[in-house]
């Protein structure tokens, strides 16, 4: 069985991420049901440019962070990383000025600069907690997400009740809400940083050494792929059918919004174990067992969607199924899934260190399937969309085992153990 250390990390790790999933998607379900179609595609269309500028501006600070913490604790990684943040963002809001100026039919330039700045607080969180969690401190962000959920919680009955219907204020709120939790993680690293007595300007100077980026480039480079080949429907939505169809298409995954963080749940709190064990065997033998108790757990949630998605739609987002609404959501579904079975492997090859090959596999199916939506141009509707997502999604997969058991080959043969 799973040692009860585990478990316990694994339980605050759900309770925190289940608190972060639980607000947005009551948030995001409110909007479904309550907005306009073409005012609910607009939100979808900057919210998306928020979870595209989220892992650019973190720069690879979520498995990185955690593993490195895990290894070899040192807090200057943890300050190197949220500056590389702050000159990301600084860096994106420039390129955002000069798209303005360049278009200026482009959508209102406040939007743009009001997904940038929740990018932004969302690295900076997610990279004082993955530190945290590397440092195996899991509890720390339950009350930050409590907190947090609360307080989405009253935009939530703001924008049922209809006191709330525009997307700037919406963004704005989120943005504003989204620095209590922030401020939770501050506090709680702050002693920290004042024992270490850290000196900022030889962390400078230490910053612009091909070191410091190279080790974040393999993470930053999959976390941007990975979160565009999550996203890669919507924006080829955007830019080949309208921002109506994506918001269509945007509802099926709010609909199953939940399901999604229990791949981030369980990933973090598997490398975290994963990258304390030094020999490979041992790593084999936890994930192994790792894989076999919770992989069949973990996919009951998926079937149970299959089976009920026909009565959960009309339900939660007052709207009739359409078979082409019900063909989409199944294959959404599906994809999830293999979303999950795909985390597992891809954290095995981050524990083993071959983040390079991890990156290279996101990157091979990001293009190949971008192509695919840039073939089918203006013919692409919701359901075209949804089958060349599932069969990207198999494909990344398929590639990253082939990746896992040759780089396992290769480390068994360099190390000489046995499983």
């Amino acid at each position: 069985m799973i040692r009860s250390d585990f478990a316990r990390k694994m339980m605050s790790n759900s309770v925190a991420q289940g608190l972060n999933f639980g607000s947005r998607w009551l948030l995001n379900l409110a909007l479904a049901r309550h907005f306009l179609e073409v005012e609910f595609g607009v939100f979808s269309f900057v919210y998306m440019l928020a979870n595209l500028f989220f892992p650019a501006i973190a720069f690879g600070a979520n498995f990185y962070l955690i593993h490195q913490a895990a290894t070899f604790r040192q807090v200057s990684d943890l300050v190197s990383s949220i500056t590389i943040s702050l000159l990301m963002f600084t860096l994106f809001s420039l390129l955002l000025l000069g798209y303005a100026v360049w278009d200026q039919q482009a959508l209102d330039y406040q939007l743009y600069l009001l997904s940038l700045a929740i990018g932004l607080v969302w690295a900076l969180h997610q990279a004082l907690f993955c530190y945290l969690k590397g440092a195996q401190q899991f509890a720390i962000e339950v009350k930050s997400q409590l907190l947090g959920g609360c307080l989405m919680l009253l935009l939530v009955v703001a924008v049922w009740f209809e006191t709330i219907d525009e997307t700037a204020t919406v963004l704005w709120c989120i943005l504003l809400l989204s620095l209590a939790p922030l401020a939770v993680g501050v506090r709680a690293i702050w002693p920290e940083l004042q024992l270490q007595n850290l000196q900022l300007s030889k962390l400078w100077r230490d910053l612009w050494q091909k070191s410091v980026w190279r080790a974040r480039l393999s993470y930053a480079w999959h976390d941007v792929f990975a979160i565009y080949l999550t996203n890669i429907p919507f924006i080829f939505l955007a830019i080949f059918s309208s921002l109506t169809a994506l918001g269509q298409f945007r509802k099926a995954f709010i609909l199953f919004m939940p399901v999604t963080l229990l791949p981030v749940v369980f990933s973090q709190v598997l490398l975290s174990k994963l990258s304390h064990k030094t020999l490979l065997a041992d790593k084999v033998v936890l994930f192994r067992r790792s894989f076999l108790l919770t992989f069949p757990l973990l996919s009951l949630p998926y079937v149970l969607l299959l089976v009920f998605y026909p009565w959960l739609y009309p339900w939660l987002l007052n709207e009739q199924l359409t078979p082409e609404s019900e063909l989409v959501t199944m294959l959404v579904v599906i994809t999830l899934w293999l979303t999950l079975l795909k985390t597992y492997f891809e954290v095995w090859i981050t524990a083993v260190g071959r983040t390079d090959l991890r990156a290279a596999n996101v990157t091979v199916v990001a293009i190949l399937s971008s192509l695919a939506y840039i073939w089918l141009n203006s013919e692409l509707d919701p359901a075209a969309a949804a089958w060349i997502f599932v069969l990207s999604n198999l494909a990344a997969v398929v590639l990253l085992q082939l990746i896992c058991g040759w780089s396992y080959r290769q480390l068994k043969a360099k190390s000489g153990q046995q499983p």
